[in-house]
């Protein structure tokens, strides 16, 4: 049985409200204009207080946002009209969820977030469906790794492959004007050609009818970002 301690209840309770003052001042002003001591004026927390709960104003946006991405992929579960027997288009999905809430948050803040945290959105995401979603599809005979006799050691470096594809695509996207393709449909065609390279004879027979998840006529409102301030 896991109970909270008073002090560990109150200390939940402050981080909330800093959260909760970052998610009202960025429904009013760029993220820019956001400080350490306004974010504390806003929230009623004492100002030596906030780094007990965050190292930097960086660290609060990077777990303000992920917060924002996991919540939205809760929002956004893999849909009916992917094949359950289709790994690519299932790995895909979270891929183009990615892309969606990226262009949902603008190139700036999300740019801003990726040059100064360690870590993007993605990459826990990956480790846990992702990876589980490769590994089922390498146990039915999915996957073909003549390059790679550890089955396990391939699948977690395809999953690697995908965190590069997605970190360095976001990055480009977010110092870029470039507006020739959205985000997300750019992560899912260089994710889709990394997967299918790696697709087995067995896989390519099924003749799936869409190789894109953005091809597909039930695409078209299929992702809802919602809560998300934009930043352009």
């Amino acid at each position: 049985m896991n109970i909270k301690l008073p002090h560990e209840i109150k200390s939940e309770e402050t981080k909330q409200k800093l959260l909760t003052a970052t998610a009202s001042m960025l429904a009013q002003y760029d993220f820019k204009y956001l400080t350490v001591r306004n974010i504390c004026e806003q929230s009623g927390v004492a100002y030596g207080s906030f780094y007990h709960h965050f190292s930097s104003k960086e660290n609060l946006l990077y777990i303000y946002t992920n917060q924002l991405y996991r919540e939205n992929l809760a929002d956004n579960p893999e849909p009916n009209w992917v094949d359950a027997d289709d790994y690519i288009k299932r790995a895909l999905w979270y891929v183009v969820v990615l892309g969606c809430f990226c262009e949902a948050a603008g190139r700036d803040l999300v740019g801003y977030i990726y040059k100064n945290c360690p870590r993007g959105y993605f990459e826990d995401t990956l480790e846990k469906e992702v990876t589980r979603i490769l590994k089922d599809a390498d146990a039915r005979g999915d996957i073909d790794f003549e390059r790679n006799k550890d089955s396990r050691v391939a699948v977690d470096l395809m999953v690697k492959d995908m965190e590069i594809i997605c970190k360095g695509t976001i990055m480009w996207w977010s110092g870029s004007d470039d507006d020739t393709e959205p985000l997300h449909e750019t992560l899912e065609h260089l994710c889709f050609n990394m997967l299918f390279a790696f697709c087995s004879d067995q896989y390519r027979r099924r003749a799936h009818s869409h190789s894109l998840l953005t091809e597909a006529p039930q695409f078209e409102g299929a992702v809802t970002i919602r809560g998300v301030p934009a930043h352009e």
